[in-house]
């Protein structure tokens, strides 16, 4: 009898009890969808097979009452299909079995010459002669990766003839792990290419490559990055690889593109790709000449260079004269005064603060001053002030009371303002509207306080007035100064005027409103968009009023522009964008090599995405190093070097990590001081260098010019004649007298430079100076302004990311040894963190009159940021607070040797070891208890005690056993 021919394939469903009760009755019924067999569960979940993972042999298992089919994939899991009708099962398997048969004869038609394709582009594509791209392996992944399904089928030689085998042998590795194989292959390339171009890569430049720069040259992905430490040859990788994609056929001088940032490094480059590789015609170019070649070529004229671009100075003074005449329109006037008496600082209040040293820090970090130039502990002082001084009402800031309620250990109480034509005293206290002080205020301590003072007050019958925390801060002041008889003789606009402009708060202004324009101009921005990022920001009322103020000024920059008919430099980018986007400018550069990566910016990223956007095999090579972007002020953006395959797509990054500058104990401290800053790139730079002792020291003193003469002695006596010494500090203005110096030192080649400026340069030894706490210090802890912060790009969430470094930059000048010149009484975070951190710093080397022996040491316990340090008074030494004036915490000294006091338990111990002096505290208002006589004997007093003063401690206690305090500190370790 013959088999009944099987029926068309359609939808199977299981009977309703099969379904209950069937043994493997996971799915309920398939189907087959195209090449997909498709099973569905009882909550019609589809589960889907396809067909080229299933095996031919399906197979068929009897039950009592179902039988279940048995269908194995080709990865040897096998789906077991319960509760098939008996009658139908042997009719249901054969069917599967034709039509899984059709479709894999079907399949291996088309697979046939789909494999000779994929073979022949293989053959070419992946072949030993080039270096394999990312994109080109995608672009064939693409095309061929279905020819997978086919090639891991067991029978799949059996579907082909014999001639294809050997393509089926050549293909499946690639297809199984395609990077992988192409990551070989590309190995291969790269050892053949470097072994072809030994000659070359040893005489292209002085000194033989590097393999580390041999690879580098060599490697040809799309995007190409090259990490480059300091000190690593990053030059010479750049001339190294122009002159091999030349060597190697892969380019003609006219199809490279050289960029660097100065125009002194394009015109090096140049020089030596012509005098070391005879090539005349290749196109070296700073992002600006570039730039200008552009716009020439496409406009037919060379266009002419304004001489404010050219000239700071020149533009900060046409922005002067600008705000000076724009004075003269009355709205532009009332804007600039409303700008500086409400939006020139940014209000925090005290409240959104957890500590007094966080406060401390945004009061220094914004410079906050009156209208009389004082630097004010609060915002609300300051606003406080500016209204006394717009009313013509004269006041003092922070006079002493009449009273004198001074002593050994509390200073005269000094109310905020007094206003001596009428002899009313403000307090402005710390506290809302329920007398509650902000986080970082003790404020059973400071509502005390606050009672003494009213107390005090009231005592002597001087007039109080009480201002707190609290949004009508000015006109509550107004209606209790009207309320007191205080007549109000507003100045005119004009007088307020003259009064910014003596305190050179217009000037100040004007260089601000010079730096937006240089940085709007940068950022490619319109004003309109300038202001939707300013409705955008937390302080929206005071960034639209500094938008509002720099519109015409901008203005009349651009029409200053056309009426020269001339172009600035950040013209010279946009302009050029504009025409590379629009394809007005071809581009003939296939190949862009970029020095100085690090510093590139969101425009000139830009404009190298618009020039590659125009050639399909364009490559674009970086050379840089995101542990020296130091230069975001200007715009330049270290995400673009961090996260470069994000912004640039398939990226092949390579390291340079053999200095040839500083030795390896530099090294040290520079890698490990820079990668505390989690987001750097992690790498690690080896020196050819190699000593043994400390190469870093540090010279703790108040002096700068003691430090610099120290460092400069102990370098002359060990250094060769005419040994180079770069000097460097922070901030210009810093610059000491060095021709004094060179009379002194001859036998030193010296020269002084800012750290930004002594980028890419390198001497002997280094001197870093003026490592300090503070605004000018370093690291700089000056605010930006939140104008300029909206054009700058993203700040990093890292403390003082950039300015970490710009300290490693300076330290990685030195070929041999660098000196760190700190004031120890305010040293900078950097060497704190040096110090405490048991860096390999040398810090005992320098010793004597002049120097420190240590940095200050005890933590100030009011504001928990500043430093307790020593100072002298009339009633003797004691130690404050190196916050002050904004933290005034004061620390009674060691009363033998002068040294500080640590408190441990109720006592105050000398930290000198060589000291024993303890000193007891009174337990009632933490003063000094001392050894006093009376009419029964001796007994411990408070020194807080003062006969008939208005604030005395009159605890007394008879015996206080000392050596309980001094055999503990006899036990500690050193």
């Amino acid at each position: 009898m013959l088999n009944p021919t099987p029926a068309p394939l359609s939808l199977y469903q299981l009977s309703h009890w099969a379904r209950w009760f069937a043994k493997d009755g996971r799915f309920h019924s398939f189907t087959l969808e195209q090449e997909t067999l498709v099973f569905r569960d009882g909550r019609q979940k589809r589960y889907g097979m396809h067909i080229l993972s299933i095996q031919l042999g399906i197979g068929l298992e009897s039950g009592w009452f179902w039988d279940t089919l048995l269908l194995t994939q080709t990865d040897g899991r096998t789906l077991r299909f319960g509760g098939v009708d008996k009658a139908q099962s042997a009719l249901l398997q054969r069917s599967l079995k034709r039509h899984i048969k059709q479709h894999i004869q079907r399949f291996y038609r088309q697979f046939i010459p789909a494999l000779i394709q994929a073979s022949q582009d293989a053959r070419w594509l992946f072949s030993s002669s080039r270096y394999i791209r990312r994109s080109i392996v995608e672009h064939w992944c693409d095309n061929h990766l279905w020819l997978a399904a086919g090639l891991k089928r067991q029978d799949c030689l059996q579907h082909l003839p014999a001639e294809l085998h050997q393509d089926y042998l050549n293909i499946r590795p690639l297809l199984d792990n395609t990077h992988q194989q192409v990551a070989k292959l590309n190995q291969g390339f790269i050892a053949q290419q470097a072994r072809q171009f030994r000659d070359f890569f040893d005489q292209v430049e002085t000194n033989p490559l590097t393999a580390a720069q041999r690879n580098a040259c060599i490697i040809d992905e799309q995007h190409n990055l090259v990490l480059a430490g300091a000190g690593t040859g990053k030059t010479s990788t750049m001339i190294g690889r122009a002159g091999y994609l030349i060597k190697a056929g892969l380019a003609k001088p006219e199809q490279i593109l050289m960029l660097a940032y100065a125009r002194k490094a394009a015109e090096e480059m140049d020089e030596r790709m012509q005098t070391k590789l005879g090539i005349q015609n290749l196109t070296v170019k700073t992002f600006h000449s570039l730039g200008l070649r552009i716009i020439s070529q496409v406009e037919g004229t060379v266009p002419a260079i304004d001489k404010m671009a050219e000239d700071e100075a020149l533009r900060a003074a046409f922005v002067d004269n600008q705000i000076q005449s724009l004075l003269e329109d009355e709205r532009y006037r009332s804007r600039l005064l409303t700008y500086f008496l409400r939006f020139a600082y940014p209000y925090k209040s005290q409240f959104n603060f957890k500590s007094l040293g966080a406060y401390n820090a945004y009061i220094l970090e914004n410079d906050i001053r009156t209208l009389q130039g004082e630097l004010v502990k609060s915002y609300e002082e300051c606003e406080i002030a500016n209204f006394l001084y717009r009313q013509g009402v004269a006041y003092q800031y922070e006079a002493n009371y009449q009273v004198n309620t001074s002593g050994p250990d509390y200073r005269v109480y000094q109310p905020d303002f007094f206003l001596p034509a009428y002899g009313i005293y403000i307090e402005h206290f710390a506290v809302n509207q329920h007398d509650q002080t902000p986080p970082f205020i003790d404020q059973p301590s400071y509502l005390a306080g606050m009672a003494w003072k009213r107390e005090l007050h009231a005592k002597y019958q001087t007039t109080l007035i009480e201002m707190k925390q609290q949004g009508r801060l000015t006109e509550v002041l107004s209606e209790k100064l009207l309320a007191a008889g205080v007549q109000f003789k507003p100045l005119p606009q004009n007088e307020l005027l003259s009064q910014l402009n003596q305190l050179g708060r217009v000037s100040e202004f004007s260089k601000l409103m010079a730096q937006i324009l240089g940085l709007f101009k940068a950022a490619y921005l319109g004003i309109k968009q300038l202001v939707e990022k300013a409705d955008k920001h937390e302080d929206r009322e005071r960034m639209r009023a500094a938008a509002y103020l720099f519109e015409p000024i901008y203005q009349a920059y651009q029409q200053q522009l056309r009426d020269n008919a001339t172009i600035d430099f950040d013209d010279m980018i946009g302009r050029a964008i504009d025409y590379v986007e629009s394809g007005r400018f071809p581009s003939p550069y296939r190949y862009l090599l970029v020095d100085e990566f690090q510093d590139i910016s969101a425009s000139r990223a830009r404009l190298l995405q618009a020039l590659m956007a125009q050639q399909p095999e364009a490559s674009l090579f970086g050379v840089g190093d995101d542990w020296q972007s130091i230069y975001r002020f200007t715009g330049s953006d270290v995400a673009l070097t961090k996260d470069f395959q994000a912004y640039f797509g398939d990226t092949a990054t390579s390291v340079l990590d053999q200095t040839f500058r500083f030795n390896n104990k530099i090294g040290e401290v520079a890698s490990r001081f820079i990668t505390q800053n989690p987001s750097q790139i992690e790498k690690q730079i080896r020196s050819l260098r190699l000593v043994e002792q400390p190469a870093v020291s540090l010279i703790n003193t108040n002096q700068d010019l003691t430090g610099i003469q120290a460092a400069l002695d102990a370098i002359a006596g060990k250094a060769e004649s005419s040994a180079s010494v770069l000097l460097l500090a922070r901030f210009n203005f810093k610059r000491p007298d060095v021709a004094a110096l060179k009379r002194r030192y001859p036998q030193l080649s010296l020269q002084f430079m800012s750290v930004h400026a002594s980028k890419g340069k390198e001497a002997d030894y280094v001197i870093v100076f003026s490592l300090e706490k503070g605004a000018h210090g370093f690291p700089s802890e000056k605010a930006t302004h939140p104008l300029l912060e909206l054009l700058l790009p993203q700040a990093e969430a890292f403390a003082h990311a950039e300015e970490r470094r710009l300290f490693y930059v300076a330290l990685t000048r030195a070929r041999h040894h660098v000196y760190l010149v700190s004031n120890g009484l305010k040293p900078s975070p950097f060497v704190r963190e040096l110090v405490d951190g048991d860096y390999a710093v040398s810090i005992d080397e320098f010793s004597g009159p002049g120097f420190q022996e240590q940095l200050a040491d005890i933590p100030c316990p009011v504001c928990k940021t500043g430093w307790m340090v020593p100072r002298d008074s009339q009633y003797g030494s004691f130690f404050g607070c190196n916050q002050y004036p904004l933290c005034n915490h004061t620390q009674r000294a060691c009363q033998w040797c002068g040294g500080g006091l640590k408190t441990h338990g109720r006592f105050r111990v000398c930290e000198n070891r060589r000291c024993d002096f303890v000193e007891p505290i009174c337990p009632r208002c933490q003063g000094a208890m001392v050894l006093r006589k009376g009419p029964h004997g001796q007994f411990w007093g408070c020194s807080h005690y003062r006969k008939n003063a208005a604030f005395s401690c009159s605890h007394t206690e008879q015996t206080i056993d000392l050596q309980v305090a001094k055999a503990k500190k006899s036990v500690k370790p050193d």
